[in-house]
Order: structure tokens, then sequence, then C-alpha cells
């Protein structure tokens, strides 16, 4: 589902400083007006958009490139574009402004394009001018404002004017930490709000981070209600009118020539006797059968397509796959909801913010055996039963009919449904240390291992591409017998065995072998620069790695030195590495787990012990010695 907001600056977090002076590039003012006016129940609803900015050094001249993006739901409209070089007390005007589709690899169509064009003359001292209108055609898309983005503003100011007969709503978000001022003025007809913030720093990126949203401070203004004829006509004045909408939108859905659709899901659940099992054929037909191609145009961006349509051409968006399975799962009486979430880069409750801005995603819900099953078909490679990963933690808006709705919580999926399995029979011969290996993924570990491979691969060999991804050993270790088996299998895991060479791996000093076994350092690499930092440490997943490393000791030689236990134990992250002798061979167990999705700030010192630590215990090595 694609929504359009465009006061979102998509950078992801940001610091905050005190002297402008050592910026390359400042607003001297960001200003937006919103005036709201309504005749006959139809809103007419303009933005007034003023921004004014300086190169404080010659650095960076890129912030001469201006784009003003819209929709199908705006218009553009009285662009004012120019230099000024106070210097010479120049204005020197854009003279050429260039409309462009905005798509990229993932849309098929999109009806967003954008305005583009490049202040001229721009060198040190420089201020840039901008002004222009926008023209908001749906009311429900009313948006917000941020009032720091990733350069610094000394003027950051949103008022919005509507008349009396009209209520808005409106939530603040992060305005802690900047100094906010509200005003409300009245006129004779009018209301008009007015958030001023004065010298916002900028935001800079951090690693792995939440998304922007979670701390950028800004605000989303929405329509309420409004007074007509001593009735009140609500937009969206609660979670209710919001459902509503949603509702009248897939009553447009084409619910014609389901012929088809409904051959092929008899076709592929005959014989089956539960419905779960009749309900994951149809999600994996779902999964292998349509291809996921974004679509925005319009009201089409919300619309889902007909069930027929998408069977017919095999392709559709998140809508589109979602009211195919509506369809497939109940036309077996398999109880389905058409349902509405936002992805975990979105900050927003239902309960909190009853607009569009809380989801960008469908998905489709079905209820088998007491059990709440979330399918998003929209990835490939998600097993039955899981939902895809990005949703995990979210709300879901699950459409019961066209009164009634329900808000549930889409759960972090446990640990146990990700696991990691790793057998590795390791021996030495000619000093090279020859490795057998076997790895069963399962989960969001397959479904990574799996899209990455598909998407990533590209014209690499499968000896290059698991050197680069799984990076075992050192710069000289080769990959030799490699399979895959369950690659496509989505119910069971995926299957990786291979034969490794390593050379130079080991080192011998006299008559003394010394040996490290951990050849896979997974998480070595995972500490949080504290420095300067501010925000969590995002992670996708919770999960789980085990290991059995079967060391053969060779001939001729004994253990003289095996690493005790090492363990690091948290209620959210840990390992344990420990060793047993057996004979001639030499046994290492280490496990490693992740349970949360979020490492807070105050947290991140013990994080970082924690990867110190197993950092520590893949330092230690076996020591062999000649008999």
């Amino acid at each position: 589902m694609l929504k359009y907001f465009f006061f979102f600056f998509l950078v992801p977090v940001f610091c905050w400083s005190q002297d402008f002076s050592d910026e390359d590039y400042i607003y001297l003012k960001r200003h937006e007006h919103i005036k709201i006016d309504l005749k006959n129940d139809t809103f007419d609803i303009v933005q007034d958009i003023t921004e004014q900015g300086k190169f404080i050094s010659s650095k960076n001249l890129y912030y001469a490139n201006e784009a003003i993006h819209y929709s199908g739901f705006s218009e553009i409209k009285d662009i004012e574009a120019y230099t000024y070089i106070p210097s010479t007390d120049k204005k020197i005007e854009v003279d050429y402004i260039e409309t462009k589709q905005e798509f990229d690899n993932m849309v098929f169509y999109s009806d967003d394009a954008y305005k583009s064009f490049i202040f001229p003359a721009v060198a040190k001292g420089a201020e840039t001018y901008l002004n222009y209108k926008r023209i908001i055609k749906e009311p429900r898309f009313l948006g917000g404002f941020n009032f720091a983005i990733h350069v610094p503003t000394k003027s950051a100011q949103l008022s919005v004017e509507f008349p009396k007969n009209v209520e808005i709503g409106y939530v603040e978000f992060n305005t802690d930490a900047i100094d906010l001022n509200f005003t409300k003025e009245e006129t004779k007809t009018s209301y008009i709000y007015t958030w001023i913030a004065n010298n916002t720093e900028g935001f800079e990126g951090e690693d792995d981070s939440e998304a922007a949203m979670y701390y950028l401070p800004h605000i989303l203004l929405y329509i309420k209600n409004y007074e007509s004829d001593n009735k009140t006509i609500n937009v969206l004045n609660d979670l209710s009118d919001l459902y509503a909408w949603y509702v009248s939108l897939v009553d447009q859905v084409d619910t014609n020539k389901l012929e088809e659709v409904y051959k092929i899901t008899d076709e592929i659940t005959r014989g089956l006797p539960s419905k779960k099992e009749k309900a994951r054929a149809i999600f994996e037909w779902v999964q292998n059968n349509i291809n996921y191609i974004a679509f925005g145009d319009g009201y089409g961006g919300f619309i889902p397509a007909g069930a027929a349509s998408t069977c017919e051409t095999r392709y559709g968006d998140c809508k589109a796959m979602s009211n195919l399975l509506y369809e497939m799962l109940n036309h077996v009486d398999i109880k389905a909801y058409r349902t509405w979430i936002g992805s975990r880069n979105k900050p927003y409750s239902y309960h909190k913010v009853p607009t569009t801005s809380v989801d960008d995603h469908m998905i489709t819900t079905a209820l088998i055996e007491n059990d709440t099953i979330f399918l998003d078909a929209t990835d490939s490679y998600v097993p039955f039963g899981m939902p895809s990963a990005f949703i995990q933690t979210k709300e879901a808006l699950m459409g019961i009919d066209k009164d009634n709705f329900k808000i549930i919580k889409v759960p972090a999926q446990n640990t146990n449904k990700n696991v990691t399995n790793i057998t590795s029979n390791i021996r030495l011969e000619n000093g090279i240390v020859k490795v057998s290996e076997k790895r069963s993924l399962k989960g969001y570990d397959k479904v990574e291992f799996v899209s990455d491979y598909i998407y990533k691969k590209d014209s690499k060999t499968e000896e290059e591409y698991l050197n680069t991804t799984l990076a075992l050993g050192n710069n000289k270790t080769n990959y030799n017998n490699i399979t895959k088996t369950n690659f496509d299998n989505k119910s069971n895991p995926l299957i990786l065995e291979y034969d490794l060479d390593i050379d130079s791996y080991i080192k011998t000093i006299g008559d003394k072998i010394y040996i490290n076994l951990n050849i896979d350092r997974s998480l070595s690499k995972s500490d949080i620069e504290i420095k300067g930092r501010k925000y969590s440490k995002k992670i996708d997943y919770q999960f789980e790695k085990h290991f059995t490393t079967n060391f053969q000791i060779p001939e001729g030689y004994t253990a003289s030195y095996v690493p005790d236990e090492m363990t690091f134990e948290d209620s959210n992250y840990g390992f344990k590495i420990s060793y047993e002798s057996k004979e001639n061979m030499i046994i290492q167990t280490k496990s490693i787990y992740i349970k949360t999705l979020s490492v807070k700030k105050e947290d991140f010192e013990n994080w970082n012990s924690f990867i110190k630590k197993l950092r520590k215990a893949y330092k230690k090595s076996i020591i062999l010695e000649h008999v």
C-alpha cells in the first residue's frame, strides 16, 4: 500500500549541537501554512510552503539540488525559486524545472512524481529561496510537519487555518527535546493554530537504528469532523471513521468472474483433510504464483485489484495479494479477514492517531483452530504460520464486517522459530584445515538467506557468494561440494552442505599446533559505537544459533590445552561455548541467542560487554602437542 506524506524526510536519527557556523548549509526558515476551507461539504485545502536556506560553506553544494514530491492526491502550483547573492545583491531565478515520475525497482506503476531543479550560482554565502503551493485533494491526507530535518533550521513554523465549523486533531511526537511554542488565534470565521520551533539541529544517521520517525520531532494533523446543517459529519474523528473509509474502498473491489479463482482454490486444496493444510496450500500457491509488484495510482493505491484480475495477470501489490487470499480462504470456509497494518518503520498506534499515517501495508488474517495466523504473501519466502519480519509487534486493523473491526497485535516470533543448527567435522591434512559442514536454517534465518541469495548473488559463483555471506575461516577458505536442500520448500528447514579447505589457518610453533575451532564468528563485529549515539539498535528478529564442532585430533598428537567454558547470560542475549575431550576427538558446543528486537541506550554497555566476551571466547584455541 502506498501512502503519501509529504512532510517526511526519511533520515535515520538526529544529534544536537549548538553552533551552526560549523555547518555547510542551514535553513534560515521552513514555514508551512495550511488553509482549510469548506464549501458545500467539500474541502479546499492549500499548503503554502516557504523555505529559505543559506550556504555557510562551499563544501557541499549538492544542497542546491531540490525536489518537490507529490502524487495523484495533490497538485503543485506557483513555484517561485531563486538564488540570492548577498555580496552583489543579485537574485538569480531558477529557469528550468523538470517533472519526473518517481519509479524504483519495486514499483510497476506509480503516480508519484516530483518537480526537480537546481538552484543556480550557489557558493559560500549564497541563499536559496523556494515558495510553492500544494493543493491537497484528499482531506484524509492532511499529513504533518517535521520541526527538525537533515540540516539545522533557524525557524521552523507550522500554522493551520480552518473554519469554526471544522474540528482538527493533532498529535505531537518527540517534541520534548525542542523548544516548541504553540499558540491559538481566533478570527471572525476561523481558528489559526501555530507551532514554532527555533534553532532545531540537523539529523545524522546512526547504524541499525529505528526508523527516523521514532525520533524526529514532528506533528501529525488530521480533520476530525465538521458541522453542516446542524449535523456533525465525521472525517477521522476516531478509529471507526478510518475503518469506515477503508470499508468504502474495499467495497469497490471487483468481485466479478471469480469462477477461475474458485477453480484453482478447489484444485490446490482437494484431498487435504484440515483447514490448516488447506490454508497452507493456498498461501504457498499465492506466494509461488503471484509476483509482488507495488502499485500506486490515486485511489488505486488503496483499492485492491480484483481477485480474478490478480489470478489472470499473475502479479499484484500487497492489497491485491491479500484480497486474493481473502477470496480463496473464505471459499473453502476458512475465516479470513482483510487487515491493514504498518511496518516497523511506522511508530504510530491506531488508538492514538486514527489516520492513514499508521499503516502502509495490507495482509490477510486467518482464524484457524483457535490460532490467529497473519498471512503476508508479499514475502515470497516466509513460511506459513509466520508473519513477515517487518510487521512483528505492530498493531493490525482486522476488518470483521462492514461495521466491526478488531485491533490485534502481531507478536514477535520467539527464538525457537528462527533457529540455525550447524554441525562441523574438522580434521587436519598436510597443514590444511579440512571441514565438512552442514547448516540447517529455519524461520527468518532461512528467509533471509534465500532472499539474499536470489536478489544479491547476481553473477557470483556459489563459492564466491558463500565466502562473502558466511565468511568462514579466513580469506583463504575454499568451498567445494556445495548442495542446497529444501531451498524452495517453505515448510522444512533449508539444508546447506559443503566442504571447506582453509589454508594458513593453524599456527605451528615448535612441536605445538594451535587451532581455533571458531571458524564461524557470528556477531563478532556487532559492537555499538556508544560515543555520541543517542538511539536504540534495531534487531530484525530474534534467533538462536547452535553449533556442534567435532575436531579429530591428528594421529601422533594429544590435546595439551582445551579452553574452559565461557558464557554470557542475559534475558535478552547471550552465549555459551564449552569443550569436551572424547577419545581422539574434541567436541565444541556453542550456542548464541538474541531474544529482543531492540537494544535500548541504557543497555548499550551491557550489549558491548556481551560482544566483547563473545569475541574473547572466539579467540580461544586448542593446543596440540606431538606425543
